[in-house]
Order: C-alpha cells, then sequence, then structure tokens
C-alpha cells in the first residue's frame, strides 16, 4: 500500500489536501500532521511519497533536515505560496522529485502526485512576465533604455507575501463566536489553533499563560463536543465560520 504524509501547519489546508487525495488515491494509505508533530518524531515511519509545505527557501533546508531525522520518504514534493519561497532547482537536496505551488488546480496537484509516484520529477519554471507594448521609436532618435535597477525594483515590488490571517472586512469575529457558542477569547484560540499553532505559540500570541491557553481550548472542544484541534476546526467550518480566512482560501481548503 502507498504511504502518503501530509506536512502543512494551517489546519485547514492540510484537511483539504488530504481529501483530495482520497478522492485521487482512494487506496493509499493518508497521514497528516504539522510541524511539532512531524519534529517530535512520534509518528516516525517509512513513506513513498511526503508533501512538505514551506514558508521560505532558508526554512526548507532546515525543515529537510527535521524530515530525514523523523520520517524516512522515498521522495519528497515541496510545497510552497510562491517560487520565491523555495531554494533554485541547483540547490534542491537528493530526494526532492518536484515543486508545487499552493495555488494550483486540483487536477495539477494530482498529476503532480501521481508523476512522482510513477518515479518522475516535476520542477515548473515560473510563467514569464509579460513586458509592456511599447510605441516604435523613430529611426533618427536612439531608444532611451531604462536604469539598470528598474527592471530588479520592478520585480521585487510586484511581489507581495500573503498576510496571515488575510484581512477580510466581512468576517465578524463576533458573529463566528456567537454561531459556534464560544466565548470571544475561545474563538481566537480557535482561530489560532486552526492556524497550525501549537498552545504555546497560541499563548505568546495571546500574551496569556500555557495554562490559560490550554483551558481555553479544552473548554472550547467541550462546547463544540469535539476531542481535538482537527474535529474543532472540521465542525467550525462545517456550520459555517471562516475562521479569519476570506472565501477564497475557504474554497481552496475545502
Amino acid at each position: 500500500m502507498t504511504t502518503i504524509i501530509v506536512v502543512e501547519p494551517h489546519t485547514l489546508f492540510r484537511l483539504g489536501i488530504i481529501r483530495l487525495l482520497a478522492d485521487t488515491l482512494p487506496s493509499a494509505e493518508l497521514l497528516s500532521m504539522d510541524y511539532e508533530s512531524m519534529e517530535t518524531g512520534l509518528q516516525t515511519r517509512r513513506c513513498e511519497l511526503l508533501l512538505l509545505s514551506v514558508p521560505s527557501a532558508e526554512a526548507c533546508m532546515k525543515l529537510l533536515a527535521d524530515v530525514r531525522r523523523s520520517l524516512q520518504p522515498n521522495a519528497v514534493l515541496l510545497m510552497a505560496e510562491s517560487h520565491y519561497a523555495l531554494p533554485a532547482i541547483q540547490d534542491m537536496p537528493a530526494g526532492v522529485m518536484g515543486h508545487l505551488l499552493k495555488t494550483a488546480t486540483p487536477e495539477l496537484m494530482a498529476a503532480t502526485i501521481n508523476l512522482v509516484l510513477a518515479g518522475g520529477s516535476c520542477f515548473p519554471s515560473p510563467a514569464p512576465q509579460r513586458q509592456p507594448t511599447s510605441m516604435a521609436t523613430p529611426t533618427n532618435q536612439p531608444s532611451s533604455p531604462l536604469p539598470s535597477k528598474a527592471e530588479p525594483d520592478r520585480l521585487i515590488t510586484s511581489y507581495e507575501p500573503e498576510r496571515w490571517p488575510p484581512v477580510n472586512r466581512e468576517i465578524d469575529p463576533l458573529d463566528e463566536a456567537r454561531l459556534l457558542g464560544l466565548t470571544p477569547r475561545q474563538y481566537e484560540v480557535l482561530v489560532l489553533l486552526a492556524r497550525g499553532m501549537t498552545i504555546k505559540g497560541v499563548a505568546r500570541q495571546l500574551n496569556i499563560s500555557s495554562a490559560t491557553a490550554k483551558a481555553h481550548a479544552e473548554t472550547l472542544y467541550i462546547r463544540m463536543n469535539v476531542h481535538n484541534r482537527n474535529e474543532a476546526v472540521y465542525r467550525a467550518v462545517s456550520k459555517g465560520a471562516r475562521l479569519g480566512m476570506p472565501s477564497s482560501h475557504m474554497e481552496k481548503a475545502c
């Protein structure tokens, strides 16, 4: 049986990938975890394919080293928000057989995974940027090239890293808290848990103690009649909550 492990810090996106894989490869054994679970090594095992989410090229190398300590994948497929977050192809460590953008369609993701499982590799290049069409310059007047730094500046300013959670004024946290039967503070804890944060991370973010953050988490689980973070997020989404994400992200995750 083919075993595929998904390492993705954001719970909603992780659940969305597992759902897609379940539809695409119904006979495969599917496992998922966040960064913390991967580092503990409690789920150490071999797998045919590891889908590894990377936030940046620098973090990628550390995560791959952690993967080799905790997991034993035959092949690794990197996932990132953009090509800027991926190492250069010539710097890819052995075992990395491809990369995939998180903006890819479900069909492209499924095709890439099947290609890597079949022993192939997939390293698509960034789409070339379209140059603006300029008016013809009279032959008696030499053209004036742009300053050498203009093109790099254009490339840099055209890329804006996505803020998390994305800003969306249509989302009212108080309405969603009432929808889920939670207090505003419990809702804040749930949103941060959905982002993949640990209890300690939630405590730091909200400037409360770890014991208080844990108490909020346990209470919201009781109120939502669930047993863990994944069940809480799934229950919230099934009731129509967005947990700080706009509708476009919810479509990707679900």
